[in-house]
């Protein structure tokens, strides 16, 4: 189908963020499509699609855009404004990547709970909350090599097609590691985005045209090539808390365990 159409109202989305190389891998365990009235979406970036989006059988979601790891914040934020097109969300979206091993009794609870922060994770610090009426804090700038680690280790991503890193290099990818020191912010694998929170998600990547490689103006760096770093500057600069939430991550009763977390 070329135009997405309005499918239901649900409660909320479960956004499984993933890539083509993982659909006959990590994909192939993932079989749910709904729970408690919260549907489940499994993402794939396309670059070659002949539409914006397309919905296809089993909730798979294809968006038309770079496949890559540097493109996760892109990817998001389409698949976003997607599902908000495919769905009427009551509440917001709980997103999530394909490496991760549920367990359904805490997830259930969470879905459930009547009362959600408008963002909220399982914090990278042990900080319940994060907010400052002095965004000017944003603007304290840090070169951070994750990146760089990443890519020196999966030079094979520079001639993928769908990747579309053609004019990428490691030598390039140096411009880009300038970020905004953001050290209280949701672990990338999951958090909640509540419908106030993708409003201001997917306005703020139309403005700067979804361009990871923006140079930001108030901070002078690249905030936008780490998805959770992006996230998190987009709701910092929008004056938007960060609740940290133990159920996510990192107990035996968490919502979810990542799978390098299993020996």
């Amino acid at each position: 189908m070329s135009e997405l159409e309005k499918e239901k109202e649900v409660e909320g989305v479960i956004l499984m963020l993933s890539c083509q190389k993982h659909l006959e891998t990590r994909l192939k365990k993932f079989d749910r499509t709904n729970y408690d009235g919260w549907e489940v979406v499994y993402v794939v970036g396309d670059l070659f699609l002949d539409c914006s989006a397309e919905f296809r059988d089993n909730n798979f979601l294809y968006v038309k855009c770079e496949d890559s790891y540097l493109h996760l914040l892109k990817k998001l934020s389409l698949s976003i404004k997607f599902v908000n097109e495919i769905f009427t969300i009551r509440q917001g979206i709980l997103k999530c990547d394909d490496d991760l091993i549920w367990n359904e009794h805490s997830l259930l609870r969470f879905l459930n709970s009547k009362t959600k922060p408008d963002f909220c994770g399982r914090s990278r610090k042990k900080n319940r909350d994060y907010y400052s009426e002095n965004i000017k804090v944003l603007k304290n700038i840090i070169l951070d090599r994750f990146l760089d680690v990443y890519y020196r280790n999966h030079q094979e991503d520079f001639k993928n097609p769908q990747h579309n890193l053609g004019n990428m290099s490691l030598q390039k990818l140096q411009e880009y590691l300038r970020r905004p020191d953001l050290q209280v912010r949701p672990f990338a694998p999951i958090y909640y985005l509540s419908n106030k929170c993708c409003t201001i998600l997917v306005r703020h990547m139309e403005n700067i045209d979804y361009n990871i490689f923006h140079l930001d103006s108030f901070t002078n760096s690249y905030p936008y090539t780490i998805e959770d770093v992006g996230v998190s500057y987009i709701m910092y600069f929008n004056k938007i808390k960060f609740t940290d939430r133990w159920c996510f991550m990192g107990s035996g009763i968490s919502i979810a365990t990542h799978t390098n977390e299993v020996k």
